[in-house]
Parts: C-alpha cells; structure tokens; sequence
C-alpha cells in the first residue's frame, strides 16, 4: 500500500493584507460570471454599512451593548433573526402590552405571543385603512391575546391605549408612507418606561432619513443593532454607556 506523502512548510501567519490580492481577484471572477449577485449582493451591502457607518444622529451598537440581553432566551425560526432579536427585547424589558404597526401577515404577533407568556397584544391593520368602514377590532382566533385593528393610523384614535404600551414595533417596509403618523401615534401610547423599535433602518430609505432628521428632537437616543434591521428607542436605560 501506498502512503500518500503530505510536505510539511512551516505555517506563517496571514494577515488581511495578505489575503488582499487572492480576495480581489476573487471579487472580480465573481462580478464577471454573476453581475447580478454583485450588484445584489456585494454592492448592497456596501451602502448599507456605509449608512450604517454615515449615520451622524442613530448611533450604531453591538447587541451586546444590551444591558442583560446575554441571559435572554428565545424560540423562532432563524431566518427571523430580527424578529427574534425584537422578542428578546420584549421579554428583557417585561413587556405586558404591545402595538405593533405592518406585518399584516401576522407572523410578528404570533412569534411575540410565543414567547412572551404574559402579554397582550394589539397588531395595527392597514388592509382596511383605505376602506371607508369604522376601524373594526378583532381577536386572533388562534390566540386571545392578539387583538387586530385596522383603519388610518392618521384619523384613528389611539387615546384608549394612551400611557398603556410598553413596546410598539413599527415595521418601515410595510408602513413607509406613514411612518410620522404612526411614530407620533407611538409616542402619545408608550408607557412611563416603554420603548419603540422600528425594523428596516439600513435597509428603508424612508425610515434612514426619517430617524436621522427625529433623532436630535428627542429626549433619549435612538440605537441602531448591529447585525439587524431595528433601531431602539428606550426610556429604560438599557444600553451600557462608554466605557
């Protein structure tokens, strides 16, 4: 039997700089065989961590800034990472009432349901806000404690939930033409220590020049996660200061 012979060279240590030229080369047989995956891709993600890095009144943190979010648990499908993560901030900060606005499939409220035991929850339709009907509540039928409602979040009234929320999720890539009214509306709903999350930050050019221009007007700090869609408003104090 044959015995394949390995020749042994002494491994010296690569740096990124190292690995620059075989990269590049690699970026460009890539772009050449697939221009759709760099534009999609590649370039994409450039400009968004170049808005990421460009924004000068959101500032971005790791999770790990989250004060008590290494000892949060929670259960979902992973490609809803962000959703995951938006439940771990619900169960963190003790929610007990949430309104959410979009994510009219109901998979947002479902996966918040699933892991928040005690918790009731109001998901804002806009397939009737074009209606002329009254805004009609209605109870999930899969689950008491998500009540639908729907209607034009510019003409609702919200004053029954007034100083009530202590979480509203406001999803950028469903709601973007209404992005003032429902963040106002947001506001007027949050409790003494509520929080709102936005998802679609790096991604919704309306939501990314929107938080921009909001974020010197108000009293906390808006935070932009990391590795994630959603930016975080908080009147607790749940991000780490500086070092």
């Amino acid at each position: 039997m044959e015995t394949s012979r390995v020749t042994k060279r002494r491994t010296q240590p690569v740096g990124d700089l190292g690995l620059a030229p075989a990269v590049l080369a690699g970026v460009i047989r890539n772009s050449l065989s697939d221009p759709r995956g760099l534009r999609g891709g590649l370039l994409r993600s450039i400009w968004v961590e170049l808005k990421r890095f460009g924004a000068h009144n959101v500032r971005t943190i790791e999770l790990s800034r989250i004060r008590g979010i290494d000892r949060i648990y929670v259960d979902g499908p992973v490609i809803r990472h962000g959703m995951l993560v938006l439940s771990a901030l619900a169960a963190l900060l003790e929610c007990e009432t949430i309104f959410e606005f979009g994510s009219v499939e109901g998979l947002t409220p479902a996966l918040l349901a699933h892991n928040l035991a005690r918790v009731q929850i109001y998901s804002f339709d806009r397939s009737h806000e074009m209606g002329s009907g009254r805004p009609r509540p209605s109870t999930d039928s899969s689950d008491p404690r998500i009540t639908r409602l729907s209607g034009d979040s510019a003409t609702f009234d919200f004053s029954p939930h007034s100083g009530k929320i202590d979480l509203v999720h406001i999803d950028a890539s469903d709601r973007a033409a209404s992005l003032s009214t429902d963040t106002e509306a947001a506001f007027g709903m949050l409790s003494e220590l509520g929080s709102i999350v936005w998802y679609g930050f790096t991604y919704r050019p309306a939501l990314y020049a929107f938080l921009e221009r909001i974020a010197p007007t108000l009293d906390r700090p808006i935070y932009h996660l990391a590795g994630t869609r959603l930016a975080l408003y908080s009147r607790w104090d749940v991000v780490v200061p500086d070092l």
